[in-house]
């Protein structure tokens, strides 16, 4: 690995050191010019533009073990998560469990008064998240579990196949804040049973 033609493709490195990299990063060269080609090819041809936004579908597809044609492009991960609580359907009583790890996105859709339902965390032990303490507080008031595959506070991985167990077990959903772990971890949706996985690059 040759470090200085890595540099080489951040034009921001010649002038700096660069360290803002959890919310956003410098591009690199050939992204720039994508996104240039892209913003031109737009404005110069308007619809061409979808067969960029579809071409990327099955490349993210094969990333996180989907179909092309259960992908949507969205803003960013917090939009995905709020999409994903708005379709679902909250009874009386309803509730959603989450972790005390989670970064605020993943909590927030669920707080709004108008949507009525509880949020219930699940305590860490020792910054782990214990499948017995989600099993105890999932039940058939749970309408989704939500939470990051790997949590931004420590890197605690959560095993997603039995937490879909757990919450398909009593009829709640899953949903996964995947922006710490996709491109990064294997993930597959289909194996592990996710619903909802929401992510950006």
């Amino acid at each position: 690995m040759d470090v200085e033609k890595i540099r080489e493709q951040f034009p921001v490195t010649r002038n700096r050191v660069f360290m803002n990299h959890a919310a956003q990063s410098p591009l690199p060269k050939p992204v720039a010019d994508v996104v240039r080609r892209y913003v031109d090819d737009f404005s110069n041809f308007g619809t061409s533009s979808i067969e960029w936004n579809d071409g990327g579908k099955p490349f993210f597809a094969k990333m996180i073990g989907a179909k092309p044609e259960e992908i949507a492009f969205v803003e960013n991960t917090s939009v995905g998560l709020n999409i994903a609580a708005n379709v679902l359907h909250y009874p009386r009583g309803s509730k959603i469990v989450t972790t005390d790890l989670e970064y605020p996105s993943v909590v927030y859709p669920w707080l709004r008064r108008k949507l009525g339902v509880k949020v219930e965390y699940v305590r860490n032990v020792d910054g782990k998240i214990l499948l017995e303490d989600v099993e105890k507080t999932v039940d058939d008031n749970t309408v989704a579990v939500a939470v990051s595959h790997v949590e931004y506070v420590n890197g605690f991985r959560h095993d997603l196949r039995a937490l879909s167990e757990i919450a398909h077990e009593h009829g709640a959903y899953l949903i996964v804040d995947a922006i710490q772990s996709a491109g990064v971890i294997p993930i597959d949706v289909k194996r592990d049973n996710v619903d909802f996985l929401a992510t950006a690059c």
